[in-house]
């Protein structure tokens, strides 16, 4: 474990190479244990990290009920939140598997309810809870396996919006593409629309912004997915 302060001390850009570097949900969790605490001075002002801003705005476009129950998927520290509050949602619940992150995320002010869980495990959330969902940054190397999606589209009611990034080095090598190719046929959970887009400001687009929607049908999710 490296001590609060050190880790404080590391330029942004090792750090998020960390993040990059990550082989497993274990190696992601003891990452974000120690990097909570500067986790948003070392994004935001260390390396213009846009896309908390960019995917919430996506959202408050294709949903302007602003009203409806919002899941911030690995919601961190909580930037997303954030901007969707500055956007003007007002009933915001977070889930991360790290507690350290959701401490940051509460002392933010914006969100009703934060959830301890894991993606990776079943969801022990009611079904057709949520009226959108959103989630930026967690869909990344080594951080959550495709199947996540089977666990999150049966908490949105039928018809509702997920905003989420994905990033593009694992779209493919990590089943996402395929995935939710399997949910679009199966009428779980549709495409709307997919943008190329920065993580980071001046940066080149290494990311897909996703509009996503679940299936007006509400069909139940493929067994075997958690």
């Amino acid at each position: 474990m490296i001590n609060r302060k050190k880790f404080e001390k590391f330029q942004p850009e090792d750090l998020l190479q960390r993040a990059y570097d990550v082989k497993s949900p274990e190696e992601a969790k003891d990452l974000y244990r120690d990097w909570a605490g500067s986790y948003d001075q070392q994004l935001e002002r260390g390396l213009r990290y846009v896309a908390p801003t960019v995917i919430a705005e996506m959202l408050s476009v294709a949903e302007p009920d602003h009203t409806v129950q919002v899941l911030d998927v690995g919601c961190g520290t909580g930037l997303v939140g954030v901007s969707l509050s500055k956007l003007g949602f007002v009933h915001l619940d977070g889930l991360d598997f790290s507690s350290q992150m959701l401490d940051e995320a509460r002392r933010k002010g914006v969100y009703r309810e934060l959830i301890q869980a894991d993606l990776n495990e079943s969801l022990d959330l009611a079904p057709s809870t949520y009226g959108a969902a959103i989630s930026c940054g967690t869909f990344t190397h080594g951080h959550v396996d495709a199947n996540a999606l089977d666990r999150i589209a049966p908490l949105l009611k039928p018809g509702a919006i997920f905003a989420c990034t994905i990033h593009q080095a694992v779209w493919e090598a990590a089943g996402f593409a395929r995935t939710l190719e399997r949910l679009g046929s199966d009428g779980v959970l549709v495409v709307e629309e997919i943008y190329e887009r920065a993580y980071f400001d001046g940066s080149g687009p290494d990311g897909r912004f996703c509009l996503l929607r679940r299936c007006p049908c509400n069909r139940a999710v493929g067994a075997g997915k958690g």
